[in-house]
């Protein structure tokens, strides 16, 4: 994967112009990203943007797919699992909200992942031709794709910053992406970042439906060694988890909160990202996960390299900035390079509205 600025804007003009739509931009820098914003009586109701119609099987219909880079991965990472999906049928803006179909990670891989593999490896090259996506883009227009799903396995995803108040100032949680991962690894990413997708089989839970839901279940996955559990005898089995029992007190007295912050399209992979937001006011919280005796400790995933954890204070960005490489956006995937900003910008207002 190319990590120079020149590369980077190379990247990202191309798609600009393709996409013509606006892009998300930070110190002066823009991103391959556009965001669709919610309104604000949606930003303390995250599962607002989901449509109330459930999502029913996606057509198998792709208009380009990669069976070579699913291969490659396939025989690279042999613990790949082809797990559901949910994935993006619709963006509708007003009000702000994605309307979902079933489908799978191995399409994923081989339709949207594939696209952003064969750019980067042009720009690479030092070409600028993407066989893969033109194709694509014969069968549905680029302004099309920026908010339908059609003719490709549009896995939706959701990122979650965690930001908490260590007592003396609120820090954000970031961590690299282990070699375990099918793509972006060794990159940094906010914790915690999931593919959004039922767990029982054939999607047999409504509840499952819920971006709460499963923010609140990788939570415990990627932050407190949650195992993961594939298609589990009950969907909702990790609600009687102490580290959830204390946050949902938490959150139901105030002293935490969850919001969401938009829906960020990801013009690489074209896929959907919730970004949201895990802001922990209470101090004692952080004071419990990580005293040396503690009950629930943190603990990281596989997913995650154990020995990356960054805890950056957001007070202002050049304070969260000095704990991290030069050039931070080469070492993030672009969604979630906005699901950061978007998130550090939302918790700075929260702060200030709580104290």
């Amino acid at each position: 994967m190319p990590r120079s600025n020149q590369n980077y804007r190379t990247t990202t003009d191309y798609l600009a112009r393709l996409y013509q739509c606006r892009l998300f931009t930070r110190h002066g820098m823009a991103h391959p990203v556009t965001v669709y914003y919610p309104s604000d009586d949606q930003v303390h109701d995250v599962d607002s943007l989901l449509d109330p119609w459930l999502p029913a099987p996606e057509e198998r219909d792709f208009a380009a797919y990669d069976f070579s880079h699913l291969n490659d991965l396939q025989n690279s990472k042999p613990g790949l699992f082809n797990g559901s999906t949910f994935t993006l049928k619709q963006i509708r803006q007003n009000p702000l909200q994605l309307r979902g179909q079933i489908g799978s990670y191995y399409d994923m891989l081989a339709t949207c992942a594939a696209f952003e593999r064969e750019l980067w490896d042009a720009v690479e090259a030092g070409l600028l031709r993407a066989p893969n996506r033109s194709t694509y883009h014969r069968s549905v227009a680029p302004a099309d794709a920026l908010l339908r799903g059609e003719k490709r396995s549009a896995a939706i995803g959701i990122g979650t910053l965690t930001v908490f108040n260590d007592g003396e100032t609120y820090r954000a949680i970031l961590a690299k992406r282990s070699e375990a991962t099918a793509f972006d690894r060794n990159m940094y990413h906010v914790l915690p970042a999931m593919m959004f997708g039922p767990t029982t089989a054939n999607f047999t839970e409504p509840g499952e439906w819920s971006v709460r839901h499963q923010i609140l279940r990788e939570l415990l996955e990627e932050l407190f060694g949650l195992p993961e559990t594939i298609q589990p005898q009950r969907w909702n089995y990790f609600y009687e988890h102490p580290a959830l029992g204390y946050l949902l007190d938490l959150m139901n007295s105030g002293k935490a909160q969850l919001c969401v912050t938009g829906i960020i399209l990801n013009l690489l992979t074209l896929r959907p990202e919730i970004g949201t937001l895990l802001l922990i006011h209470d101090p004692a919280w952080h004071a419990r996960v990580s005293a040396a005796d503690s009950d629930m400790p943190l603990v990281t995933a596989e997913e995650t390299k154990g020995d990356s954890v960054v805890m950056a204070p957001i007070a202002t960005d050049e304070a969260f900035l000095s704990l991290f490489p030069p050039d931070l956006h080469l070492s993030m995937p672009a969604q979630a390079t906005a699901t950061l900003w978007l998130g550090i910008d939302q918790a700075r207002r929260e702060i200030a509205n709580y104290t």
